[in-house]
């Protein structure tokens, strides 16, 4: 039997430092909360069902996806991307490969290899609209006209990720023993 290799992961004062450094400010701490309770509700979920799954991954990763973004608007880098880049700098490589996934594009390459935590941290960020719980198709529409509508380019991409994410939707609350109407107590 392979032996998983244990990822190794900030702990919380050590996010805490990371978020105060960065100035992440309050509404996107409120999404990122919002995320972190999706993802643990889902990661809890899939556990209870018999798959293998890191929570304390799962939770620091959903707290941290989203730590860079106004430090990357303000500094036109791609906020998930760079996220990985620090979190590797910090000592967190495999964190940071996993924080850098949660991309809406990088759904288009997930595959068998993507690890389960990269998967639930995508989806709870994709449920969650500001700090509200939303439909797929509802942050789909929130995608498409807050960033589709600045290029043609743009909505391609945005759609060209649509079936992959309703095929990870599935997948993970099957997985978990969820139905697609399930709204995460919201």
């Amino acid at each position: 039997m392979k032996k998983v290799k244990k990822v190794k992961i900030p702990s919380l004062k050590q996010c805490e430092k990371l978020i105060a450094a960065y100035e992440m400010p309050v509404q996107i701490r409120k999404h990122s909360e919002a995320v972190r309770r999706i993802a643990n509700e889902l990661a809890e979920k899939i556990s209870k069902n018999k798959t293998k799954i890191d929570l304390d991954l799962v939770d620091r990763a959903s707290l941290m996806h989203d730590f860079l973004k106004m430090h990357c608007i303000k500094n036109k880098c791609r906020h998930a991307e760079e996220a990985g880049n620090v979190l590797s700098q910090k000592g967190f490589p495999e964190f940071g490969k996993i924080v850098k996934l949660h991309g809406l594009d990088e759904v288009n390459s997930f595959d068998a290899k993507t690890s389960i935590e990269a998967k639930v941290v995508w989806y709870a960020d994709k449920r969650v609209s500001h700090d509200s719980v939303v439909t797929m198709e509802e942050r789909y529409e929130y995608f498409r006209s807050k960033y589709g509508s600045v290029s043609e380019k743009r909505m391609r991409e945005i759609n060209s990720t649509w079936k992959n994410a309703l095929k990870i939707e599935q997948g993970l609350l099957e997985l978990a023993g969820m139905d697609n109407d399930y709204l995460f107590g919201d």
